[in-house]
């Protein structure tokens, strides 16, 4: 690594620290979400810097993307009156789970500090199994073949936070308006180049960066913006989103189960056909992701019964 590289490296590392600070202690909510928004595209920049291309899309769309749009969508919101008193029980909930964080990452730390050093034999068994896992791209291969119960228990946790949201949302989202000519060209040149982006980052997915959550994040962006334009059902509610929120779990389980009673077990995927599984599931996959998440920016619109906002 050049010397340039190493400088340019520690400077990013720094600016991520700093803005993280920024983010958390500014008092003003606008200048804590600005922070939130660079600290996101800082972070993927280092992502990027660190050889993981897929951790950083995920995160430029994510963390940069649907939680951006959360935050600002939040900040234009009123805020309340009067801030209400944590109770003591929440309180003690937030001490409680930062003893735990920190116990945690301390052992992670102790754990780290006592592994030998060098990539040990799991890259190169990798290797040698891609042949017959039926992509090409390692990553894709590792959450969707080898250890796919992991993604199947990311899948859920986005079913849980989508029913969570709804459970909390009781109210009626605010109505929204014409929008506006901008936002209108915005809206027609934006969203075929989103929805392309999302076809071309799932196909992707089997031989380079890419997959279901990415396709899933770029979707769920586009649908934002449909919503926020105006355009009736982009983000579908009633029994139709719950079937676009939770058919990539399902399918998964479904895969799952199939694969135990007539296969060699629970998510074996034969060489034969594992590409055309792993694909077929990588779509249901981003759709449930690119529906849950569009449904949690709606959900987030909803006023409660009875809030008291500044006008």
């Amino acid at each position: 690594m050049s010397a340039a590289a190493g400088i340019f490296d520690v400077a990013l590392a720094v600016a991520v620290l700093v803005v993280a600070a920024v983010a958390v202690l500014v008092p003003r909510r606008a200048a804590a979400v600005a922070g939130f928004l660079v600290f996101g595209i800082l972070l993927a920049l280092l992502w990027a810097r660190l050889d993981s291309p897929d951790v950083a899309l995920a995160e430029a769309a994510l963390g940069g993307g649907v939680a951006g749009a959360l935050l600002v969508d939040a900040l234009a919101t009123p805020a309340p009156r009067r801030a209400p008193r944590p109770s003591w029980w929440l309180v003690g909930a937030g001490v409680l789970a930062g003893v735990v964080s920190f116990t945690a990452l301390a052992a992670v730390v102790r754990t780290v500090r006592t592994v030998p050093t060098g990539t040990g034999p799991v890259p190169d068994l990798v290797t040698q199994a891609i042949p017959d896992s039926g992509v090409e791209h390692p990553i894709t291969a590792v959450l969707l073949n080898f250890r796919s119960y992991d993604t199947l228990l990311e899948i859920a946790v986005l079913v849980v936070a989508v029913l969570a949201a709804s459970g909390v949302a009781r109210g009626a989202e605010p109505a929204l308006g014409p929008p506006s000519p901008v936002l209108h060209v915005l809206v027609v040149l934006l969203l075929p180049a989103l929805a392309l982006l999302a076809a071309w980052l799932l196909v992707a997915g089997t031989t380079r960066p890419g997959g279901a959550f990415q396709a899933g994040a770029v979707l769920g962006a586009g649908l934002v913006v449909a919503h926020l334009a105006g355009v009736r059902g982009a983000v579908p509610g009633g029994p139709a989103g719950a079937t676009w929120v939770v058919g990539g779990l399902t399918l998964f389980v479904a895969l799952a189960a199939a694969t135990a009673a007539v296969g060699d077990g629970w998510l074996v995927l034969g060489p034969t056909w594992a590409g055309t599984a792993i694909l077929g599931l990588e779509t249901v996959l981003a759709l449930s992701v690119g529906a849950g998440l569009a449904r949690i920016f709606v959900l987030n619109r909803v006023d409660a019964p009875g809030e008291d906002v500044a006008a």
